[in-house]
């Protein structure tokens, strides 16, 4: 059975993993449905984390966007309007049609690919510029490979990963992940 919310001493009483998962699918269909949107939305709850999926028959890009950009504003929104605006008790993961399933396993099969490459040049091999949630997938993915060492490059919320060999002289140049 989910372990139900412990809401911190000053935030009072929290909800119930049940009322979490109402309010969770309530929030998502109105925000669909304000869009114009018809999904079939279910939610699970683990703790003060609730797994929101929404499956729409079509036009499924416009909710994720090319590299999912979309659906990550609206999980941000989604999760403001689940914790009123407060600080963030609740913390809402929202997939759209399996999109973030299928971004995982791109992002390990890339950082894999430029582990090798990296290890076969002996120098770094970058990736494109990717969120917190996107950099995470990429170094867990090479955390046990002992042939490399992993990085973000760039300030702010968006930044590439390096991959680099580990005993490569070059390194971290900035403060992150």
């Amino acid at each position: 059975a989910p372990r139900e919310p412990r809401p911190a001493a000053s935030e009072g009483p929290g909800l119930t993993g049940e009322e979490l998962v109402a309010q969770s699918v309530r929030v998502t269909e109105e925000l669909l449905a304000a869009m114009g949107f018809e999904a079939k939305v279910g939610a699970r709850v683990d703790g003060n984390h609730v797994d929101v999926t929404a499956e729409v028959a079509r036009d499924e890009n416009l909710l994720t966007g090319p590299k999912g950009e979309v659906r990550q504003a609206l999980q941000y929104l989604l999760n403001r309007r689940l914790n009123r605006g407060e600080t963030s008790r609740y913390h809402l993961q929202l997939e759209i049609n399996d999109f973030w399933k299928r971004r995982e396993e791109e992002l390990r099969d890339l950082a894999r690919s430029l582990a090798e490459e990296a290890v076969a040049s002996g120098g770094e091999a970058v990736t494109e510029y990717l969120n917190a949630q996107e950099r995470r997938i990429v170094h867990v993915t090479l955390r046990d490979d002992t042939r490399v060492k992993t990085y973000a490059l760039g300030t702010g919320m968006i930044k590439r990963v390096a991959i680099a060999p580990a005993d490569f002289a070059g390194g971290p140049r900035d403060e992150g992940d």
